[in-house]
């Protein structure tokens, strides 16, 4: 079932290539498709995977209740965090779309990548997820990331290259923590 995260990931990429360079309407269909299939690909592993369960069941709610956590996380730095049709239809294009700056993305540029790496790290603890099953999506994700902070955001969104001078890439700062903790008290 690796094969099912690659190509999701695959249109991940493709969908990020056509925001940049193509925009073209038809390929937006890319970022649903693929969340689908990384869900796909995810829960098969977790249950059909050739991986061992690391911990006892006591263990395991405990890690389930942290996954639960990263992914809500991951949910809000995706899809709640911004405008999302501003960010994931083509009603905008060039740099009329502007950085998001404040919570989650105070603490770095790309904090879904943070939550996504320790769900996946949890779901290797206490599911079937084999190690190699959670390390390809993690390793995709970073090259996504990667290729939109190099590549895409700049192009895309205004004032990313000054939120790029001001924001870690992906390892929260004190600085940054304390940014972020402060932008949910207000």
């Amino acid at each position: 079932m690796y094969i099912t995260g690659i190509v999701a990931f695959a249109l991940f990429f493709i969908n990020d290539f056509n925001d940049w360079k193509l925009n073209k309407a038809w390929l937006k269909i890319c970022f649903p498709v693929g969340f689908a299939l990384l869900l796909v690909s995810t829960v098969w592993q977790c249950f059909r995977g050739d991986g061992e369960l690391c911990f006892g069941l006591a263990a395991r709610v405990v890690i389930w209740l942290v996954c639960l956590l990263m992914l809500v996380a991951e949910f809000y730095s995706l899809f709640f965090s911004f405008d999302m049709d501003e960010a994931y239809s083509n009603n905008t294009s060039g740099n009329d779309r502007v950085a998001t700056t404040t919570r989650m993305y105070a603490l770095c540029r790309h904090p879904g990548v943070l939550f996504f790496i320790l769900l996946y790290a949890c779901l290797f603890l206490s599911t079937h997820m084999t190690a190699m099953g959670a390390l390809i999506l993690c390793g995709l994700n970073f090259l996504l990331i990667v290729f939109e902070d190099i590549l895409v955001f700049p192009a895309l969104l205004s004032g990313y290259d000054e939120y790029k001078r001001n924001t870690p890439f992906l390892i929260p700062s004190t600085s940054s923590i304390a940014k972020c903790l402060k932008d949910f008290r207000e």
